[in-house]
């Protein structure tokens, strides 16, 4: 059983969707996140390492209620053949959390699917743009809600790389009211035993 803080941290390192549930009404619509290529020749091995997140852009309404307890997060990305390996580390309620997890290969370069937790199924992630050496623009759809982030290597970031997140979340038809920027600073490096979450192993 997950705890409600646990719940909670989940559900804010995912920024999902709405939390109601709709009926299914064939036929549907392309999901929002085929239509994203990933980044040509996308090279797991040179987007290893750490990214610090900048923003999250999403219509989310459970992200924009509780935009006030964003917290500095941290990605750490490890190669696992064409997958990766991410250890995500935020607080919550002040205390270091490390949650594991394994963006898992599709077979197209870029794009891997996430098995997270809860009945609103997989996360679709696809790396749209990235430089490898300053910033990384990363989609995630859960549940046909499709969420927008600005990664870097370090803070700030550069006038390009948060040109290029405007323009992308302009493509998706969010808006810069749906864009929530988190700490610059407070940054987790380390979490104990009792406060790692692994999404990998469950």
């Amino acid at each position: 059983m997950l705890t409600p803080r646990t719940a909670l941290l989940l559900t804010l390192l995912l920024a999902g969707g709405s939390l109601s549930r709709r009926a299914r009404r064939p036929p549907r619509p392309a999901s929002p996140i085929s239509t994203i290529q990933p980044e040509a020749n996308f090279d797991v091995q040179q987007f290893a390492g750490t990214w610090l997140l900048v923003a999250v852009a999403s219509s989310c309404r459970f992200l924009q209620e509780q935009g006030h307890r964003a917290e500095a997060t941290a990605l750490h990305v490890a190669p696992q053949g064409a997958a990766m390996a991410v250890s995500t580390f935020r607080k919550l309620d002040g205390i270091c959390w490390q949650v594991r997890q394994l963006y898992r290969d599709t077979g197209a370069a870029g794009h891997f699917l996430l098995q997270a937790r809860g009945a609103r199924g997989p996360v679709d992630v696809v790396v749209g743009e990235t430089d490898y050496r300053g910033f990384a623009i990363l989609y995630l759809e859960r549940a046909r809600q499709l969420s927008v982030k600005l990664y870097a290597r370090s803070l700030p970031p550069s006038d390009a790389a948060l040109s290029a997140f405007e323009q992308r979340i302009q493509r998706v038809n969010l808006t810069e009211d749906q864009i929530l920027f988190f700490p610059k600073y407070g940054f987790c490096e380390a979490a104990d035993q009792f406060h790692v979450l692994d999404e990998v192993r469950r």
